[in-house]
């Protein structure tokens, strides 16, 4: 070993020493005495760093580096294994997500190769630990599950605790309070059965109590968890325990307590250089300020905050601080930087599909552009966040309604003004109700301490009463018993009439039943035969839905209660009945672009705005797997009540996937046929045409030169023929360059741009263009893609000149991860856009459409009359 080896061991034996911990001593001393068997000295070496982790994290490092290189010379690949282990917890434990995952992987494999089962699941475990820290919970939860499935074979009841632990964790992050319960509860299960005494479910546990309302029983969970934690001297679960019982205060709206229970947590946690913790400490710490409007104080802890969750790559967290940033900054009228801060925030929600994160960008898009004076844009953008905030939290909702109110009401638009302040007004009192739930629960708390200590007071009392008590019972129970025996005479009576009457009752009742037995025989015949004749119809219908493979639902309007057939649950890849039968469990598998043409809450409800009762649409659904297929809904109201109000509707769905597949192959064929006769006549043109036509403009210019003897009217007659000529050559090279633009093919597609807006700038005098992209040294390959896009730019650009009376044109060409995204947007006179979609009638928008439908793109046309137009296509690369 080298001299820096000697000294980290001779640092980690004083470190040992130092803590006076038996345990440690007696693990450093197995693994020193060279007398022992190797496999024995080395799992001493590695129980030592488990035991010294959490308080020395930096001599881990040396001690796995020591365990491995010692396992590699004796050939010991399990061992390998686990010292790879304890270096990836060691670099977690530091913060470094992204290498510890790489050395979880690295221990994977060696144990894999060693067969030894204990070894895979912890590595597994630890792979799943780094997605958690990350915010990546589905990727996490299958990490954790594989885990717990080997600890389980093997009895490792300890293992299995901790993945529990997690798992309810996640449980509770995303609200699972249920499935969060039953794993916590387990945790402790499995904790005591191997028995050993851990807070962690103690704590989470608490946070379910507190979440659910009971918050007093959450104090006393968090207090008994901390009273472990102090005893076991575990600094990093003192700390956790504290910022618990921080949050606890904060939900009381104890501020006092909140903060020097948040400020003792942070303390620990700088101490220890637990950066994660100290990550969640500046993040409460800037969540307080701000909500108290000290945006000062809010900002210097969100900038800590961020530094680390930066250096960390929490990209959630980077998010949210990201978010309350633009916020702050909204509000207090600091807009430089803004715009760039809400671009990065969207790109990083995107990517981790977060869509409450993803609708606070778009509303901070929306006060943005407000602030800047520009209301379309604003309104677009706010209502973008208030579709998305459906069923996600109120507050957004509140928040969302509320500015959408304020801009309306700018605008002059009473009707939408009053119909966002409705939902303001509705979602503000539900907001207002749970602060008051809240209150309550803080009064409970406080009242529930204080009986606690009146009954303490008043035990000595209750005593002294007890014995008065017990004569008062004994002559109650005499009279009662007097009592009693009055009432069971008076019942005996009673009972003996009842039976006579009964018996001339029955009777009556035996003659009547003979004559109605002598009319059942009759009604039993007619049933039965009718019953047949139903099996019989019933049957067949089954039978022919069974052969058309279409899915039947079957809807109760009043109880709203549906009704699924199998073939429904099939063709979307569940087993029958595997999802609920709610009109929701369709509803939230339509795709977001044909929610959007629907224009209501519920598919359900286009039938019922129909005067004929039945309606026949289209609709994509998102089958098992997460592919979307098209499907024909078909339904059609069947009865209605006795106020002529539909209360049942029946309806098939059809599934016409490769019926739309098709179609669209044709259409693919057609544009695709299309666009290679553009290129040969473009072509053709240039390299027959125009040589053509320039050889005899050549020719011409030698005869310009020695015609001046002649007439000046021959002359003249040659000097237009001569124009002409030029301008042929003109057009024709004009012609080829918009049958096939040759800078796409010889320079890409944002040089295409380029020109074509050069061109188009050049020549309108009262128009001024504007053209952004964010492509770089990107390139798109896709010829057809690259078409469609030059092809809508002309139409887009050709129509603003014909019709907007525009004075300003922005256009944006944007690469993200998976679309290409191409905005044209004028400050024209608008048109009726809804009208002219729906008519499929002028201004090149059905040519669009048709492009993009042979490549599975997106259109989507905003304008009003007198605001300007707005198109927005969005083209999948992996179309």
């Amino acid at each position: 070993m080298n001299k820096n080896i000697f000294i980290s061991i001779f640092l980690i034996f004083n470190f040992s020493f130092a803590f006076g911990q038996n345990k440690v001593d007696s693990l450093w001393n197995v693994w020193t005495d060279i007398n022992r068997e190797d496999t024995t000295r080395l799992e001493a070496l590695f129980e030592h760093s488990r035991e010294i982790i959490k308080k020395n994290t930096d001599s881990v490092f040396t001690i796995s580096d020591i365990g491995y290189q010692f396992a590699s010379e004796k050939n010991l690949i399990k061992y390998q294994s686990s010292a790879l282990v304890i270096r990836g917890k060691a670099l977690y434990r530091k913060g470094r997500y992204t290498e510890a995952e790489n050395t979880f992987n690295e221990a994977l494999i060696l144990a894999r190769e060693a067969k030894d089962s204990l070894s895979v699941s912890r590595a597994i475990y630890g792979i799943g630990s780094t997605y958690y820290a990350r915010g990546e919970y589905d990727t996490t939860l299958e990490y954790y599950k594989k885990s717990y499935a080997i600890s389980s074979l093997l009895n490792d009841k300890v293992r299995m605790a901790d993945v529990m632990n997690n798992i309810g964790i996640i449980n509770l992050i995303q609200k699972d309070y249920e499935e969060a319960e039953k794993n916590l509860k387990r945790c402790h299960e499995l904790y005591t059965e191997a028995g050993i005494l851990r807070s962690a479910p103690l704590n989470n546990l608490a946070i379910l109590k507190s979440r659910k309302g009971d918050v007093g029983a959450a104090v006393e969970l968090q207090f008994e968890a901390l009273k472990i934690n102090e005893k076991k001297k575990n600094d990093y679960s003192i700390a956790y325990t504290y910022m618990n019982i921080a949050n606890t205060y904060s939900q009381l709206k104890d501020d006092e307590n909140y903060l020097k229970y948040t400020q003792k947590s942070y303390d620990i946690r700088k101490r220890i250089d637990d950066k994660a913790g100290m990550l969640r400490c500046l993040s409460g710490f800037g969540i307080f300020y701000n909500k108290k409007k000290e945006y000062d104080k809010a900002l210097e802890y969100y900038n800590e905050a961020l530094s680390i969750a930066l250096e960390l790559d929490r990209k959630l967290s980077i998010s949210n601080i990201l978010i309350n940033k633009v916020l702050i900054k909204l509000r207090t009228d600091q807009l430089e930087e803004v715009l760039e801060m809400i671009n990065k925030t969207l790109e990083i929600n995107k990517k981790l599909d977060n869509k409450k994160g993803i609708a606070n960008c778009y509303y901070s898009y929306g006060i943005y552009y407000k602030k800047k004076g520009n209301y379309d844009k604003a309104l677009y953008y706010v209502n973008k966040a208030m579709t998305l905030a459906e069923g996600l939290e109120i507050e957004q909702t509140r928040d969302f309604s509320k500015e959408l109110y304020k801009i309306y009401s700018t605008l002059g638009q009473s009707q939408k003004a009053l119909k966002n302040y409705e939902i303001y007004i509705e979602t503000r009192d539900s907001v207002l109700n749970l602060e008051s739930q809240q209150d309550v629960l803080h009064q409970q708390y406080t009242y529930e301490n204080e009986k606690r200590a009146l009954s303490d007071s008043l035990n000595y009392a209750n005593k002294q009463l007890i014995h008065q008590e017990k004569l008062t019972q004994s002559r109650n129970q005499k009279t009662a018993l007097i009592i009693i025996l009055t009432l069971v005479t008076m019942f005996t009576v009673f009972a003996v009439n009842r039976v006579r009457f009964t018996r001339i009752q029955k009777r009556i009742i035996e003659g009547q039943v003979v004559e109605l037995n002598e009319l059942n025989e009759n009604l039993e015949e007619k049933v039965i035969e009718r019953s047949q004749k139903i099996a019989d119809r019933e049957e067949q219908l089954r039978y022919a839905l069974e052969a058309s493979n279409d899915g039947i639902w079957d809807w109760n309007i009043k109880s709203n209660h549906m009704i699924f057939s199998p073939a429904l649950f099939t063709m979307l890849g569940y087993a029958p009945y595997e999802f609920k039968e709610k009109q929701e469990e369709i509803q939230d598998r339509i795709h977001p672009d044909d929610l959007k043409k629907i224009g209501t809450a519920s598919y359900l409800d286009l039938i019922l705005q129909t005067k004929e009762g039945n309606m026949v649409t289209e609709a994509r659904l998102k089958n098992k797997v997460g592919k979307y297929i098209w499907v024909q809904i078909k339904g059609k109201v069947v009865s209605k009540d006795t106020s002529g109000n539909p209360d049942r509707v029946v309806g098939t769905f059809t599934d016409i996937t490769s019926i739309k597949q098709k179609a669209q192959d044709i259409l693919n064929a057609v544009m695709t046929t299309e666009d290679i006769e553009r290129n040969r006549i473009s072509k053709d043109i240039h390299d027959g045409l125009q040589q053509t036509l320039t050889v005899s403009s050549l020719n011409f210019q030698k005869v310009k030169k020695s015609i001046g003897e002649l007439p000046a009217e021959v002359i003249e007659t040659f000097d237009i023929g001569y124009d002409y000529l030029q301008k042929s050559i003109t057009e024709s090279r004009s012609v080829a360059h918009h049958l096939m633009p040759k800078a796409i093919v010889d320079f890409g597609i944002i040089k295409a741009f380029e020109d074509l807006i050069y061109e188009v700038d050049k020549s309108a005098d009262t128009i001024e263009f504007e053209f952004f992209h964010n492509f770089g040294e990107h390139q798109i390959n896709n010829q057809q893609v690259k078409l469609t896009l030059y092809r809508i730019l002309q139409e887009g650009v050709n129509n603003i000149f014909k019709y907007s009376k525009a004075t300003k044109v922005d256009i944006q060409l944007k690469n993200y991860e998976d679309i290409y995204m191409l905005t044209i947007e004028d400050n024209g006179v608008g048109f009726d856009a809804k009208k002219i979609l729906k008519e499929e009638s002028g201004m090149g928008f059905k040519g669009m459409k048709n492009r993009l439908d042979a490549i599975d793109g997106f259109l989507e046309v905003e304008s009003k009359e007198g605001r300007g137009t707005t198109i927005l296509v969005e083209i999948n690369k992996n179309f």
